[in-house]
């Protein structure tokens, strides 16, 4: 019997175990980090983002990446700097104000619980009473409750600067060493296919590249537009209203309306109302108010500012925002839609393997995502 050396072999069926196991126990140690991942992943996002520039700068002029990653350090610290001291201050007390009135409005909810009587629906008559007295109990405990939940920054201080610390280094090391990254991971394909799964990575980048960066555009002008209309109708904490439906326009379909109904809520407890209007006025124009902005948004922001969106079938849409926020949360309703893409890319890609035919370039209509096209949050994305 020989006991020649020789190197272990896996069967094919020895293969897709042990990437099953590999996949297996990365998604488990994923999931078990939790919190530990958020700067990592902050730092891969801004590094993506940032990239094109740096390799641009660096060719350009011949001076090393490492300079180059510094000056937009320090370019990015001074816009952050000139943003807190001239912003940092009215919103802060604006949110302070707000917090401070959510007693006051759960009161005054209170009262209007006591003040409703029975309720007649033809011959149906309903007695709230009964409920009532839970209701209430249910506010105040809320009210005892909320000031408790508003996170207590000097707590949390060093472990926010530690997160911080740690993006800053590792989007230095992933924006120093970008290129060879990159290099790497091709390299792992072998060079036979190496061309074609470049081309799969150009569409994926595109798909990526397209959503973030029309969504860090979207953000801030959707926040300055529903500031200035809100201001210009009175409605008091226009400035942090317009900063929560700039973040809500991540999330597609539901933000923006979601975003509308809070201007409504925060406006109609208000006394007196802006310009005197009576509330159903009030309530009317803002909703107004917010779909002009999402139809300007929808005809002139997207198609010249973002670029063309690609649309996705509404089911399909609902389905991954559905799936996102079970399996993610917030951050899975933020990524849903450009997931939901790419996974169809992924899934034509194999179907044409799986029938051994040479992949169509993908047509030109809404329902195919390819590299020139950009995906943005909005409802024009989805087809709605």
């Amino acid at each position: 019997m020989s006991n020649e050396a020789r190197p272990i072999r896996l069967s094919p069926i020895g293969k897709l175990i042990t990437v099953a196991i590999i996949v297996t126990l990365a998604l488990l140690v994923i999931r078990g980090l939790g919190a530990v991942l958020i700067p990592f992943i902050a730092a891969a996002i801004t590094a993506y983002l940032f990239n094109p520039l740096i390799t641009w700068l660096h060719r350009r002029t011949r001076i090393g990446r490492g300079l180059w990653i510094g000056v937009l350090y320090i370019v990015a610290g001074a816009m952050v700097y000139v943003l807190v001291t001239s912003l940092g201050p009215v919103v802060v007390r604006q949110y302070n104000e707000l917090i401070a009135q959510i007693p006051a409005t759960i009161n005054s909810l209170q009262q209007q619980l006591i003040l409703f009587g029975p309720i007649q629906v033809g011959e149906v008559r309903i007695d709230i009473a009964p409920v009532d007295g839970t209701i209430r109990d249910a506010l105040v405990e809320l009210a005892r409750q909320l000031p408790e939940r508003v996170p207590h920054l000097v707590a949390i201080a060093f472990e926010t600067l530690l997160l911080f610390v740690t993006y800053l280094m590792i989007t230095y090391y992933l924006l120093l060493q970008a290129d060879r990254i990159m290099g790497w991971v091709y390299g792992l394909v072998p060079a036979p296919y190496r061309e074609e799964i470049r081309g799969l990575g150009r569409q994926i980048d595109g798909i990526l590249a397209g959503y973030i960066r029309g969504t860090l555009l979207l953000i801030p002008i959707m926040a300055v537009l529903t500031t200035v209309a809100l201001s210009m109708l009175g409605v008091r904490y226009a400035l942090v209203l317009g900063i929560i439906t700039g973040v809500l326009e991540t999330i597609p379909l539901i933000g923006p309306w979601s975003a509308a109904l809070i201007a409504i809520s925060v406006a109609l407890f208000q006394s007196p109302t802006p310009l005197g209007w009576p509330y159903w006025l009030l309530a009317g124009v803002i909703g107004l108010t917010y779909f002009v902005l999402r139809i300007f948004e929808d005809n002139f922001i997207i198609p010249y500012v973002v670029g063309p969106a690609v649309h996705l079938h509404p089911m399909l849409v609902i389905f991954a925002i559905l799936a996102g926020g079970a399996l993610g949360g917030p951050f899975g309703l933020f990524v849903s839609i450009p997931v939901a893409a790419i996974v169809r890319l992924l899934l034509r890609y194999f179907y044409y393997k799986l029938i051994d035919q040479p992949e169509p370039p993908p047509p030109d209509d809404p329902g195919h995502p390819v590299a020139t096209q950009t995906i943005a949050p909005s409802s024009s994305q989805v087809g709605v």
